[in-house]
């Protein structure tokens, strides 16, 4: 097990307790110097001091913040708080350790819902820190979170430790020590278990968002339409039939599901924005996020899809057999042999003879038309596109479905030439 250990009384308390009083647990100390104050490498010698005297497993990381704040562009807490998990998780890989213990106390939980609240958040956000987590393929544990600040100090003083102290957080310039400085003292005044009102709070609310986020999944199974890597489509009409709370819950699953890792730059006010697109009485519209990711409206449909540069790439895949092809537009057609009925869900089907084989499909060229049914000539796909109300963005990468001559058989979802009345050799199944 390893234990974060920052030399100040909650981390040295903690320590001491797991090292002291649990004798069956193997426990390990962690220290990150971030280099920041001019005192922080007296620290990082403290607790190696400490462990060694104890004969405790000691772990050192003396990070450059600075430089990554420079690299990145972030603020030195953020910064300071990646590097220092960043080796939290390359530690426990590298030890194989299940569990690492983070000495944040129930004063911290009290700042940080008021933290978040006066920032602005969501109501996952303003269930604070959580007790227990998913971290580095093991748990992040905060046994702390029921312990004051008060106590934790107490203890400190019984077992007679001498922990260092941080200068800084008795400085007023950032937002969370004017909290601890000033509001949370004035809270205790009114009540002196407030301590334990916020970790009810935060334990509802974290109940809560549990459910409401397991009916989001399920409402987002139903309003699914089609789904690949890098896009998302959604019918509008089923998305309405849901609560505003079930609705921002399904927008950031799709969110979390593009993206590789979410921007810190997408925010409550992007959510909102989509949900005006997909409300909105216009039937038609565009929104774009970071890292070109897009929401395109259109009628009923909703696509959340990345604008690459190569969207509007002509592509040609030959038909000779069974088989089953990704389609560019997100969605996939499969062959198999024989007329058959698919045993799960489909948007559109087709059967084909052998005298039409091989098969290609491919993106729309221009001048391209399908025949009627019926020997009433034939119909530009332009204007089947258009009559289908297929956004203009989407066209150039729907598929079209030609026989061996070239002629056009069938626009999954939308038109079918008319058969030849052979028997069947192939079903054409789209996605």
């Amino acid at each position: 097990m390893l234990i974060g250990v920052s030399g100040g009384p909650d981390s040295l308390a903690l320590l001491h307790f797991f090292s002291e009083s649990r004798p069956d647990i193997n426990v390990e100390a962690v220290h990150v110097d971030h280099g920041l104050r001019g005192s922080s490498g007296a620290d990082a010698a403290y607790v190696e001091a400490y462990c060694k005297e104890r004969s405790i497993p000691f772990h050192l990381l003396k990070a450059d913040v600075k430089g990554r704040m420079e690299l990145t562009g972030e603020g030195v807490q953020e910064a300071a708080r990646k590097v220092r998990y960043d080796y939290f998780e390359r530690l426990m890989n590298e030890t194989g350790a299940a569990v690492l213990m983070i000495a944040q106390h129930a004063d911290d939980q009290v700042e940080t819902i008021l933290f978040r609240l006066t920032r602005g958040t969501s109501l996952r956000g303003a269930a604070g820190i959580l007790p227990v987590r998913h971290f580095a393929g093991g748990r992040l544990v905060r046994p702390f979170l029921s312990v004051t600040k008060d106590e934790i100090e107490q203890y400190c003083e019984q077992h007679h430790l001498m922990p260092r102290r941080d200068p800084t957080n008795e400085s007023d310039a950032y937002t969370r020590n004017r909290l601890r400085r000033h509001v949370i003292p004035l809270l205790k005044k009114e009540n002196h278990l407030v301590h334990e009102a916020f970790e009810r709070f935060s334990e509802e609310l974290s109940e809560d968002n549990a459910f409401l986020e397991q009916e989001a999944e399920k409402a987002l199974a139903d309003v699914c339409a089609g789904k690949s890597g890098e896009r998302f489509h959604i019918s509008i009409e089923r998305f309405r039939h849901y609560g505003l709370p079930l609705q921002r819950r399904m927008i950031h699953l799709i969110l979390n599901y593009l993206y590789a890792k979410v921007p810190t730059s997408l925010s409550s006010a992007h959510t909102r924005a989509i949900l005006e697109l997909l409300k909105q009485a216009h039937p038609s519209g565009d929104l774009h996020l970071p890292e070109s990711l897009t929401i395109t409206r259109s009628y009923n449909d909703g696509y959340f899809h990345f604008q690459r540069e190569t969207d509007d790439a002509a592509y040609t895949y030959l038909i000779d057999k069974a088989q089953l092809i990704d389609l560019p537009d997100g969605h996939c057609l499969e062959v198999q042999t024989g007329e058959i009925v698919p045993d799960k869900p489909y948007r559109d089907l087709y059967y084909v003879s052998e005298s039409f084989m091989p098969l290609t499909v491919r993106s729309r060229r221009v001048g391209d038309k399908i025949r009627l049914p019926d020997g009433k000539g034939s119909k530009k796909i332009k204007d089947v596109f258009i009559e289908k109300k297929v956004p203009l963005k989407q066209r150039s990468q729907h598929p079209i479905v030609t026989a061996a001559d070239g002629s056009v058989l069938w626009i999954p979802g939308l038109r079918k030439a008319p058969s030849d009345g052979k028997p069947a050799a192939y079903t054409l199944i789209y996605y």
